[in-house]
């Protein structure tokens, strides 16, 4: 049978990059991958395809006895759209994964099967029960799987040439217990992980395959250490015999700074960022949401430990707590900037469904409205210690002193200066780096507006007479504020829109997503599409009954990067895509 698996498009945000994927030369960041894993666990006797929207159409009319749709909640709309034009056309449509997964009632009757949580087992299940025309409306499997029996992945099935980075999974599950996150909601406390050989046959694909970046998408890598330590060492053995070919990225909790061999291990397996939920400098704050990591040393010190390893730490930050009172924002933007921090994803609390949060707010009363899943654009909580007026005119004004070009310019010099060493030495050049380098300063010099163009000369200038051999990743730093800034002002324009509402006394509604950046495409239906759905809205297709031996999509919880992927650096692959990590 054929099988079609379709991942939607992401809505613009702070991590899909829209702007420079061109300069890039790439259409994405980097693959969800829960398709191809989705795809590994299917029999080879089937003929599975895959569609990432995010870097090719979507073809309605594809003959497929199974078409299948994941997403996160913030790929809420877009998912239902592609879900109601399948069926539409006769096809027989599943649907899971994380939005699935988290909120199954909204997708009950609006698909031929849904699949809730992971999908390891379910999905095999299911195509058994498929083919003898017994299959069930809805598959959830009765305990975690175990992840030491997944297959590898199908690379091979992606257009692996069109994204910056690859990703694979190590480990599902954290052992914190952060009120907010969502992560412990699906995966469990207790992490599971695959074994070292299962890890380095995916790591080796994607070798194969051509991939210099790798994001190992675990919420938090270090959910077990001693694993993650012995995973490592084999991942520094194996960057030593191939001259280290790929650079690694991805997500850990803060007590990563308190283990020098843990952050020695990172620094020899070529890992180059990690992104870290610091969430708050505020203690207050922290305690409140159960962060207690976060309380057991000087932040701005363990930031700094993580980067005397050479290895950039990435921040997700929050403002909105309870413990938060006006004078956060300033506070927030304080501790970025001494702790050196270029890229902080720094968003309002977001009570996401199903957490410790929601129910807690639900509870006070002060649940405003269902999470859109982007903390850019809306809170859904009644803030205690300021007004919601308060919350988003300070969050608009830290976003602006964020990526601000002094204060980025500033904070980013100082980390490419005071880092420690890598594991690689020099300028690090590879093949196509040259090229890559003229497009970006064509893009943020040459064409560039010019207070850009100042700003760009001055950061790699400064870098090349105080640190030569970081000139690589200046460049880097230099177009990823271009993506960031523009998409800050984007955001800007839509919170002041909002703080005007919030004035008139008007109800603030829930926004799916902030608006893209002039230029940028808002959908990727093609005008040739437009018109083949104008032609068949005149001849709705009859529903196919399905095929013996057809079968329904799950969405495998080997859940991929968060739907907000981090930045890029021009030459490496960012860390952690979660607005949630521990």
């Amino acid at each position: 049978m054929r099988i079609h698996l379709v991942t939607p498009k992401n809505p613009p945000s702070f991590w899909t990059y829209d702007r420079i994927l061109p300069v890039l030369g790439k259409r994405c960041i980097f693959p969800n991958l829960s398709m191809p894993t989705l795809a590994g666990l299917t029999p080879r006797e089937h003929e599975v395809t895959l569609c990432d929207e995010n870097v090719e159409e979507i073809d309605f009319d594809v003959e497929a006895d199974i078409v299948g749709v994941t997403g996160y909640i913030v790929h809420k709309q877009r998912m239902r759209e592609i879900v109601d034009e399948f069926r539409r056309r006769g096809r027989f449509v599943v649907v899971g994964g994380p939005y699935a997964s988290l909120c199954p009632e909204d997708w009950r009757g609006r698909c031929d099967v849904l699949f809730v949580d992971e999908a390891e087992e379910t999905w095999p299940a299911f195509l058994r029960d498929f083919e003898a025309g017994a299959w069930k409306s809805e598959y959830r499997p009765d305990e975690k799987p175990d992840l030491s029996l997944s297959p590898v992945p199908r690379f091979d099935l992606l257009k692996v040439d069109r994204y910056h980075a690859m990703t694979i999974q190590f480990a599902r599950g954290c052992p914190f217990q952060c009120e907010f996150c969502d992560i412990i909601v699906v995966y469990g406390r207790r992490p599971r992980a695959k074994r070292i050989e299962q890890v380095m046959a995916e790591i080796e694909e994607c070798h194969r395959l051509g991939a210099k970046q790798v994001f190992v998408v675990d919420d938090n890598f270090i959910g077990n250490k001693k694993l993650a330590k012995d995973l490592l060492r084999e991942m520094a053995r194996w960057g030593r015999e191939r001259g280290y070919p790929m650079d690694f990225n991805t997500e850990v909790s803060l007590n990563a700074a308190q283990d020098d061999e843990l952050l020695g291990l990172l620094r020899d397996a070529n890992f180059t960022t990690v992104f870290v939920g610091i969430e708050s400098p505020r203690v207050a704050s922290l305690q409140e949401t159960r962060k207690t990591q976060n309380t057991r040393g000087d932040l701005v010190e363990s930031v700094r430990r993580i980067q005397s390893y050479g290895i950039q730490v990435q921040a997700g930050m929050i403002v909105g707590f309870d413990a938060d009172d006006p004078t956060i924002f300033e506070e927030q933007l304080r501790f970025i900037q001494e702790a050196r921090i270029p890229v902080s994803m720094t968003g309002m609390l977001q009570a996401m469904p199903k957490t410790p949060l929601h129910e807690r707010v639900a509870r006070e009363g002060r649940l405003l409205a269902d999470s859109t899943g982007d903390q850019f654009v809306f809170s859904n909580i009644e803030p205690r210690n300021m007004t919601r007026r308060e919350l988003y005119a300070g969050y608009r004004r830290l976003i602006a002193e964020l990526y601000d070009f002094g204060n980025y310019r500033e904070r980013t010099l100082a980390f490419l200066v005071g880092r420690g060493r890598q594991i690689t030495r020099g300028l690090n050049v590879r093949r196509g780096d040259l090229r890559l380098l003229g497009r970006i300063l064509r893009h943020t010099v040459l064409q560039a507006h010019p207070r850009r163009a100042w700003f760009t000369l001055r950061l790699l200038g400064e870098t090349l007479l105080r640190r030569p051999s970081a000139f690589k990743d200046a460049v880097s730093f230099a177009v990823v504020h271009k993506a960031l800034s523009e998409y800050m002002e984007a955001l800007g324009r839509h919170l002041d829109r909002a703080i005007v509402e919030l004035d008139r006394g008007a109800r603030l509604e829930p926004a799916p997503a902030a608006p893209p950046a002039a230029g940028t495409p808002a959908s990727s239906t093609s005008r040739a599409e437009r018109r083949r759905r104008a032609r068949r809205r005149e001849r709705p297709g009859r529903r196919r009954a399905p095929t013996a031996g057809v079968a329904a999509r799950g969405e495998v919880a080997a859940r991929a990067p968060a739907a907000r992927p981090p930045p890029p650096s021009a030459y490496r692959a960012p860390a952690a895509a979660r607005a949630r990590s521990s």
